[in-house]
């Protein structure tokens, strides 16, 4: 006798495709999902153009490091010169980011669409009266009323039926499945990543900030030759402590461009890679389940 046992799972699994592709629920929390990523996407891009106007401020800025302003004058703005260059590359990414995962939660309210899911549901029901036909036929082969040449694999309809039948659970599914398996992804293997590199580009953008401000020289005033001499042996006093603080904005400008590239491989990891992935393996699964569900009714 023919196994049944395949019919019966094919029957299902086409039920449980069928009723999940009316359930709006999967694109409610799908997009929440998306919708999650797409704020820390706009937070990013918002510290990235805090810390690019902090930069633009301190590029202005120059700072005398010999007394009474007498020797090397340093720009602050060139040790961040670099990091600039760097913060705006990462604006265009951030925005790529927040674009790719705005057309995901696009193509979720589309995926949804009453036409779409009516075609999927008609086109799995006739896959599955195709698969009875199947089993019926090798009943008949089983019996002597069939020669067995005849049911060697499914006919020209089937196929059809399953080539559109995985194209109509592709564009269903895919997009959704794919956006929160990213989202779970991202809260178990990068959520901790993300969260300490926000905190440190936003306490640098404030430490950059505030070093700006101490390194600005002092505004001019009319002064006598004594407050001259005085302020030359008190500059001379700051020297070192000048130094220090350049030393300073030096490390703060190397954590920055850390965070930013380790934020750069978060995005592109959660909006680019892990989609492409999950969805890469949603198609082999479709395009490679079918067949065997087909071929599990025919074994026995």
């Amino acid at each position: 006798m023919p196994n049944t046992l395949g019919l019966l799972v094919r029957v299902v699994v086409v039920t449980v495709l069928v009723i999940g592709s009316w359930w709006h629920g999967l694109d409610v929390h799908a997009e929440a999902q998306v919708e999650a990523g797409l704020k820390r996407a706009l937070i990013a891009f918002a510290v990235a153009r805090g810390l690019n106007g902090v930069i633009s401020v301190a590029q202005g800025t120059e700072v005398a490091i010999q007394p009474a302003g007498l020797g090397v004058v340093l720009a602050p703005g060139e040790i961040l010169d670099p990091v600039n260059d760097l913060v705006e590359q990462f604006s265009t990414v951030m925005l790529v980011a927040a674009a790719s995962l705005g057309l995901q939660r696009l193509l979720i309210g589309m995926s949804g669409w009453t036409p779409l899911v009516m075609s999927l549901s008609v086109v799995a029901i006739l896959w599955l009266l195709a698969s009875m036909r199947q089993v019926r036929r090798m009943r008949h082969a089983h019996g002597g009323t069939v020669h067995a040449h005849e049911i060697e694999g499914p006919t020209r309809l089937a196929l059809l039926l399953q080539a559109a039948l995985v194209v109509l659970l592709a564009l269903r599914f895919s997009v959704p499945v794919a956006a929160l398996a990213s989202e779970g992804a991202y809260r178990i293997f990068l959520a901790p990543e993300y969260e300490r590199s926000r905190v440190e580009l936003e306490e640098a953008k404030d430490v950059l900030g505030r070093s700006t401000e101490e390194l600005k020289p002092p505004a001019p005033a009319d002064e006598s030759l004594i407050d001259r001499t005085k302020r030359f042996f008190d500059e001379t006093g700051e020297t070192f402590d000048v130094e220090k603080r350049i030393d300073a904005l030096q490390e703060t400008a190397t954590a920055v461009t850390r965070n930013i590239i380790d934020l750069i491989a978060i995005f592109v990891v959660q909006t680019v890679i892990l989609p492409l992935l999950f969805l890469w393996l949603g198609w082999m699964g479709v395009t490679r389940g079918l067949p065997r569900l087909w071929a599990a009714t025919r074994s026995g």
